[in-house]
């Protein structure tokens, strides 16, 4: 649901995060960037780049357990690609 104050814009520039199940007892988070030619929420987005990826035990992501450090370890990867694309990393 959208939130309140959207007002429908929307960058450029951005990343995705995808689930891959390695089939293993394992899953992959994946981190692409992406981008769009329209600065609107109604867009479409196209792969750009890969930017990172990482292995994670399928039983502890699906049980939502997975040590902190991963979690935050996620967060920041986010968040550092994010500010990178946007020239804002320093």
């Amino acid at each position: 649901m959208p939130l309140d104050a959207d007002d429908g814009k929307r960058p450029t520039l951005g990343v995705v995060v995808s689930l891959l199940d390695l089939g293993d007892g394992r899953c992959m988070v994946i981190l692409d960037d992406v981008r769009s030619d329209r600065p609107q929420r109604e867009t479409t987005w196209q792969f750009d780049c890969f930017y990172t990826h990482k292995r994670l035990d399928s039983g502890q992501l699906d049980a939502m357990t997975l040590p902190e450090v991963e979690y935050r370890g996620l967060g920041e990867a986010v968040l550092a690609r994010l500010l990178a694309l946007n020239g804002r990393l320093k």
